[in-house]
């Protein structure tokens, strides 16, 4: 009953929190130039020559998964992940995702990309300005997915502190 009570009391602050929609996806197109800024713990960092802002990328098995801001406005982070596998998304479909991560629930709607990325990946994106989701992004180890569409999937964020550190100063150049 606690754990029950917990997950609703997360849900309720998810629901509150601040998850930002704009209109222009902030996940670069495959016509964008990335070059390899550096790498740390298993993340890759690149600046994206194109527009002029930078990312960290993480492979796993058959996906990615892509954390960045925003061009618009760097204090709102975008979190993608994205798959090789046919997963059936349209693109620019919306719908509705949760991820836990360290027993901290968060949502928002997530906006799929297909045919538009590099390698061959699909799958979609969130944007927030959320000081917490931001902290346990960087934080803890492991985001739990639970997409509208799929089962859940476990994401590894080993080494996210490191990698968002180094995406700063990236940011900054």
């Amino acid at each position: 009953m606690r754990h029950f009570v917990t997950i609703i009391a997360s849900t309720a602050v998810m629901l509150s929190c601040a998850i930002a929609a704009y209109a222009q996806n902030p996940v670069p197109k495959a016509s964008d130039v990335l070059a390899k800024y550096g790498e740390v713990e298993g993340w890759t960092v690149y600046t994206n020559q194109t527009r002029g802002d930078c990312l960290i990328v993480r492979e796993y098995g058959p996906g990615s998964v892509q954390m960045g801001v925003t061009p618009s406005d760097r204090e709102v982070g975008y979190l993608g992940v994205f798959s090789k596998a046919d997963i059936g998304l349209l693109n620019g479909a919306k719908s509705e995702v949760f991820v836990s991560i360290g027993g901290n629930l968060y949502g928002g709607v997530a906006t799929s990309t297909h045919g538009e990325l590099k390698g061959g990946y699909s799958g979609g994106y969130i944007t927030t300005d959320s000081p917490n989701f931001k902290r346990d992004i960087a934080k803890k180890y492991e985001m739990i997915v639970f997409p509208e569409t799929t089962g859940t999937f476990v994401v590894d964020l080993k080494g996210t502190y490191k990698a968002m550190a180094m995406g700063r100063k990236c940011l900054k150049h």
